[in-house]
């Protein structure tokens, strides 16, 4: 049988066509469950991401879908960090989670300490979640409950252990402070049947693969924060379902429903949409080679010191410069800074993407500059 094989364009652009960046998915939650997640640890580029994704999308509307409706929640999934996932996809996260250990777990068990101690600890923590509406960290401080700086750190600490476990996700901030909520209490609909370990990590392979493939078996490695061996594990349970083929001359594997045609070619340039991409924006975390996105000399204007990630120009399916907004006498101000003098076309769709950015926000667009380094 003859090997499939796509050109670095047809691959750039099967992947923004599954990611929803060509057309608009429906909704917000169609787009986190497409995508199994949108980084959240910086909330507003979390709304930039489902802004680019869905239709005349909001950060008011962000916030209603989180906190007032609960159609979305933000949990501590993959890699360790914040996301936001469509509610009812929970039990599925918890049980691709379920035996891996946070950050302070790993670090109690190493400590040599009691771990019977520690364990009532979190015991004392959720039963003192159970007990009120929500809980923050100045609720700890008050507890009285033996809680070091680290578990009381803005990094996760106790309350990445309480999401990890089930327990909890993350409620409106209040004044300032992250708090979180017992699951019963903000979701006590949801149905909590979560599948067992491997099969909920068959399960994101095969939406991995959907929405972010073809890609390498590092690629889902790295997504997902797991060894080659258990991701190898995880493409053999899914057997024909899973096609090896090459892009851009590197052995890929894909999803058989959804491979593209190689017989169609992507536009010219100017057909490509021009996207300006919040920071972590998920097309830039799904795959671990970076080559097909940035050119090898820009790779450091966008990967920044400390696991940053910089906001992007898209063109052409490519990285073509880095942005960033600010605000100044109630409206929004956006500074571009493309890596090279951007053509016509390029110009006039950013112009539209400016003004989109600032109604995303609610607030009139102040400013749109470029700036060349």
């Amino acid at each position: 049988m003859t090997l499939l094989t796509l050109t670095a364009a047809q691959l750039r652009w099967h992947r923004l066509i599954r990611s929803g960046l060509l057309a608009p998915l429906a909704s917000a939650e169609a787009v986190c469950a497409t995508l199994v997640g949108v980084q959240a640890q910086i909330m507003p580029a979390a709304g930039l991401a489902l802004w680019n994704r869905a239709p005349r999308f909001t950060a008011v509307e962000l916030a209603r879908k989180l906190y007032a409706e609960r159609s979305l929640v933000k949990l501590w999934g993959q890699r360790g960090t914040l996301h936001l996932y469509r509610s009812d996809d929970w039990p599925l996260l918890f049980g691709a989670l379920a035996g891996q250990a946070t950050y302070w777990e790993r670090k109690a068990a190493s400590a040599g300490g009691d771990l019977d101690d520690y364990e009532a600890l979190v015991a004392g923590v959720t039963e003192l979640l159970r007990e009120r509406a929500s809980l923050g960290r100045r609720d700890l401080r008050s507890s009285g409950l033996p809680l070091d700086d680290e578990h009381l750190s803005g990094w996760g600490g106790i309350f990445a252990v309480l999401v990890r476990r089930g327990f909890a996700c993350h409620a409106a901030p209040h004044e300032g402070e992250a708090r979180v909520v017992a699951r019963e209490r903000w979701l006590p609909t949801l149905a909590w049947a979560p599948p067992d370990r491997q099969a909920a990590n068959i399960t994101l392979a095969r939406r991995y693969l959907a929405a972010y493939g073809p890609a390498t078996i590092q690629d889902l490695a790295y997504w997902r924060g797991r060894t080659m061996s258990e991701t190898k594990g995880w493409l053999c349970a899914l057997g024909d379902e899973v096609v090896t083929l090459l892009g851009d001359g590197l052995p890929l594997v894909g999803l058989r429903e959804t491979l593209p045609d190689p017989a169609v070619a992507p536009p010219a340039r100017d057909g490509w949409p021009v996207r300006l991409l919040g920071r972590f924006d998920p097309l830039l975390l799904g795959v671990k080679e970076k080559g097909w996105l940035v050119d090898p000399a820009q790779y450091g204007r966008v990967w920044r010191p400390a696991g940053h990630i910089e906001a992007t120009l898209l063109v052409a399916g490519r990285i073509a410069g880095i942005w960033r907004y600010d605000w100044r006498g109630g409206g929004v101000t956006i500074t571009v800074e493309p890596f090279k003098t951007p053509a016509a076309y390029v110009r006039r769709a950013v112009e539209r993407q400016a003004a989109g950015v600032a109604a995303h926000f609610g607030a009139p667009l102040a400013e749109l500059s470029w700036r060349t380094l």
